[in-house]
């Protein structure tokens, strides 16, 4: 809740952010779950169709498809595979800045998370059941009035491997 929020976007709102924790083995998360998964299922189709007209586009599109293609066979990682799926609502305003707002949120989430050696996953795919009726009546707030997004948290199997990053000096221009 301390983290940044658009205030001048929203005004002083005591609804500005909200959290909601899905646990699993819970029906409100096999619920989640199956929404997301036909979510993803929809995507998949849409880019299908997309390189039916435009085949062109296929190397562009295809590693995100397959990513879709792997939601659609074996669920959602984190939703229903991590002990808890946290979605993250932030109250929409204009300038329309609440994934922003969102992303502060969750970073200071999974720094917290990795300070308790827990494990933390970022389920990106949340953002776009924003418009999902079903996906926000599950949540008890009106479509169109908050942009969410998700992470799932819980202690991990297996270690992450470390994954190399630019050199920051490379990637910095001092002007």
């Amino acid at each position: 809740m301390m983290a940044p929020y658009a205030a001048q976007a929203v005004g002083e709102n005591e609804e500005f952010r909200r959290f909601f924790v899905f646990e699993n083995g819970t029906k409100s998360i096999e619920i989640a779950g199956d929404l997301m998964g036909k979510k993803a299922e929809e995507g998949l189709n849409h880019f299908k169709n997309m390189i039916a007209e435009k085949p062109f586009l296929k190397s562009r599109v295809q590693p995100f498809m397959e990513k879709l293609q792997m939601i659609v066979d074996h669920g959602v990682l984190g939703v229903g595979t991590a002990p808890y799926f946290i979605v993250v609502a932030e109250l929409r305003g204009v300038p329309p800045v609440e994934q922003e707002s969102i992303a502060h949120c969750l970073e200071n989430m999974w720094l917290k998370a990795t300070a308790l050696e827990l494990g933390f996953h970022l389920v990106s795919l949340t953002s776009q059941m924003a418009e999902e009726e079903e996906f926000m009546k599950l949540l008890d707030i009106p479509v169109g009035n908050y942009g969410i997004n998700g992470c799932a948290i819980g202690y991990p199997s297996s270690e992450t491997p470390r994954k190399s990053r630019p050199d920051t000096k490379k990637a910095t221009k001092w002007l």
